[in-house]
């Protein structure tokens, strides 16, 4: 039959299990809703082979993805042979951005108490990490000290606080009162200048955890000086909490041969290196080392 009608392809079929079904029949309360989104906590480990990444509008490339908490992080994407792609880690101590456009190689890296700590970011205004929240995996540890505030739209808004060492930041998320997920998530640093935004759409549940998360996401992320990174990310699926011991190597800090390195955590609001001098490559598969005239330190 499918012959004879004509058809060239078969229609895209749904997966009823992947479908999120509404959560509240009314506007749900703070404690309803801060209670649905700490069920992310269940979720242990992400990973997709199957996941395209547009940096700046530029060009669509294929990534991998994999994440484990609380801050081991890896999305790799190659183009051209290998020629040109972003690497974006992270592991318990930093984290790096490596970016490969032909004979040019940039890696910007910084530690994540150094970055915490550091009040003028001209190039990431977020560590990479972030973007797990804009992924999907998106607690409440902070309940927000007003209701939520109903938007012309019929989306809530809530607003938290997360405390950082430069001061309190607000994270805001536009919430879909029917399913309980977030469509948007946006973040203020403690002068209240936005300095990240997240849209999320296309949904999907996993029953394991009790979770949806997007399959689509548009990040923009904005700078000191007001530098916009724009990504847009898609993911097909997810394997949920399916990490395998021997895939935690990933999260080692990459290889820096040929690399123009530049620690975030050292740089001035202009986008220039500070008093501490730029490092020299380290060794490879160790985490670079803050310096000094050339020699490794510790201690402020």
């Amino acid at each position: 039959m499918f012959v004879t009608s004509g058809a060239t392809c078969l229609p895209k079929r749904t997966i009823p299990d992947f479908q999120p079904s509404p959560l509240f029949q009314a506007d749900p309360s703070v404690e309803q809703l801060a209670e649905v989104f700490n069920r992310s906590r269940n979720i242990q480990s992400l990973q997709s082979n199957s996941v395209t990444v547009n940096v700046n509008k530029e060009r669509t490339i294929n990534a991998n993805l994999t994440w484990a908490r609380e801050k081991r992080f890896r999305m790799n994407a190659t183009i051209a042979g290998g020629i040109a792609g972003v690497d974006i880690g992270s592991n318990d101590e930093g984290f790096w951005m490596a970016i490969r456009q032909g004979l040019a190689k940039s890696m910007y890296f910084a530690r994540h108490a150094e970055f915490d700590a550091q009040p003028n970011r001209p190039i990431l205004p977020v560590s990479p990490v972030w973007l797990i929240q804009a992924l999907g995996v998106c607690d409440m540890p902070y309940l927000p000290t007003q209701p939520p505030i109903k938007r012309p739209d019929g989306m809530l808004e809530i607003s938290t606080i997360e405390p950082s060492p430069i001061g309190d930041y607000t994270r805001t998320l536009v919430v879909d009162p029917k399913y309980g997920f977030s469509r948007e998530i946006r973040l203020r640093d403690p002068t209240g200048i936005e300095v990240a935004k997240a849209f999320q759409s296309k949904h999907e549940y996993y029953a394991s955890v009790q979770t949806s998360l997007p399959r689509s996401v548009k990040v923009q992320l904005f700078a000191t000086g007001g530098n916009l990174l724009e990504i847009e990310i898609s993911i097909a699926a997810y394997v949920v909490n399916g990490l395998a011991p021997e895939d935690q190597t990933q999260f080692t800090f990459p290889n820096t041969n040929g690399y123009q390195l530049e620690n975030l955590a050292q740089l001035t609001s202009a986008g220039q290196p500070s008093v501490v001098p730029q490092q020299v490559a380290p060794p490879q598969n160790n985490y670079p080392q803050a310096s000094y005239r050339g020699v490794a330190w510790e201690s402020r």
